[in-house]
């Protein structure tokens, strides 16, 4: 191999390794990291929290929450939720962080719903967010969310509505660490044969 191209092999490498180490979100995904990558796909990434916070009585430790991983292919979405429990017989939802591609119409609907609250905050430069607040809508909701668009990607943060100041605090986090990349491979697309390679082929093959 030239020199050269060599080097430069092993520049870009080194590139994405360093994005991907500085993509460390809070402590409580890290046991799941390799399956959030698995989850998430080929062609889009996640950004995650730098730190789960949380308010309220009891002094719920974040790092005790069980972490839930729900990829969807129909349409393509990537949600990560937070519990209390396995199961029981109340609801231990704490929270959810969903990430899904600007290109989807159900995205695109639901974050419209969330600008039309009329309730924007700048989250980094250039990247607006949207909250609806559960109390106000109709019929109320217990959960609150911040919706917003950031490179091909709509996040939405959903934690209960007494969060409401920790939502914007994890909404911010999330719009300035840096993304999480798939481990999936993209999907194997098949090219037609163009004319002249057909042409070429024919030309090629052994005469009789």
């Amino acid at each position: 191999m030239n020199r050269s191209w060599l080097a430069l092999a092993i520049l870009l490498g080194t590139v994405g390794h360093t994005i991907e180490v500085a993509a460390r979100p809070a402590e409580v995904f890290m046991p799941h990291l390799e399956q959030i990558r698995l989850g998430i796909p080929p062609d889009d990434v996640l950004r995650l929290p730098a730190e789960i916070l949380l308010g309220g009585p009891g002094g719920l430790n974040p790092n005790d929450l069980i972490v839930k991983v729900f990829p969807s292919s129909a349409p393509s979405r990537l949600t990560i939720s937070l519990f209390t429990c396995e199961s029981g017989p109340f609801p231990c939802l704490v929270g959810s962080f969903t990430a899904e591609s600007a290109t989807s119409a159900n995205a695109q609907r639901e974050l419209s719903r969330h600008r039309a609250m009329n309730t924007p905050i700048t989250l980094v430069q250039g990247v607006r967010g949207y909250l609806q607040e559960g109390p106000s809508l109709n019929p109320p909701s217990d959960f609150s969310s911040v919706m917003w668009e950031q490179e091909d990607m709509i996040y939405s943060v959903s934690f209960l509505a007494s969060e409401r100041q920790n939502i914007l605090f994890m909404a911010r986090s999330m719009a300035i660490e840096p993304p999480i990349f798939s481990m999936q491979l993209p999907a194997a697309r098949s090219v037609e044969p163009s004319e002249s390679s057909v042409e070429l082929l024919q030309d090629n093959s052994p005469s009789r």
